[in-house]
């Protein structure tokens, strides 16, 4: 696991006057979920932004330095992220401790690999889940948990028990849940509906002929006096 830290202030102030203050001076806003307690805390936001962009934003493991405690270092995970929906920058920060011999529950980014058959053929490939629940120990957490698809056909399903999960981790996620698929493309399912509608006007155009050559046939004959 890689050695990453993060050197952050303790918050004197809270609530949204506290957070108003923190920014104002450059820092964001955040709380380190303590095993003990909580401490709201003053984060440099290049540091942060630096120390993310390790492992492209996936979960990062690190020690938390907390300027003025005696017992400074504690291992954390990133438990929330809020950024500006405008700039996307980080706007608050909050930090979970861990212990480093004992299985966290955490979500990691599932990455699609290999060409599809079924794309191949035209098919659209459709990524129903993005993130799989998962239980191990913090420097077992995987960047990511790749999806083989080489396989896949039109129609197939991937599901969570069909992947191949690292050593040392656990589904938390349901077996069941359905990852990936390819679906037929909208406009071979457009022609298909075109072709059934256009068969099911001539089949109700020669029920009609039928009826009415029927109803002639029904017809007393003419006759004369």
């Amino acid at each position: 696991m890689e050695n990453l830290s993060l050197s952050v202030d303790k918050r004197a102030l809270t609530g949204k006057s506290g957070a108003r203050a923190v920014r104002r001076a450059g820092s964001i806003p955040g709380v380190v979920y303590g095993i003990k307690d909580s401490t709201p805390l003053a984060i440099p936001p290049q540091e942060l932004e630096a120390l993310l962009g390790t492992r492209a934003g996936a979960n990062v493991v690190f020690q938390l330095n907390v300027e003025g405690e005696a017992a400074s270092e504690r291992p954390v995970i990133v438990k929330e992220l809020q950024r500006d929906p405008m700039r996307g920058d980080i706007i608050h920060a909050d930090f979970l401790e861990i212990r480093m011999d004992e299985k966290i529950e955490i979500a990691v980014p599932l990455s699609l690999a290999g060409e599809s058959p079924g794309e191949k053929m035209g098919g659209t490939i459709s990524q129903l889940l993005r993130e799989l629940e998962i239980s191990c120990l913090p420097n077992a957490i995987p960047e990511q948990i790749e999806v083989d698809i080489s396989e896949v056909e039109i129609g197939d399903v991937l599901h969570v028990r069909d992947l191949q999960i690292p050593a040392g981790v656990e589904l938390v996620a349901d077996p069941d849940d359905p990852v990936m698929t390819v679906i037929v493309p909208v406009e071979e399912e457009e022609e298909v509906e075109e072709d059934e509608l256009l068969v099911g006007e001539a089949e109700g155009e020669e029920g009609a002929e039928a009826e009415a050559s029927d109803d002639e046939g029904d017809k007393p004959a003419d006759s004369s006096d």
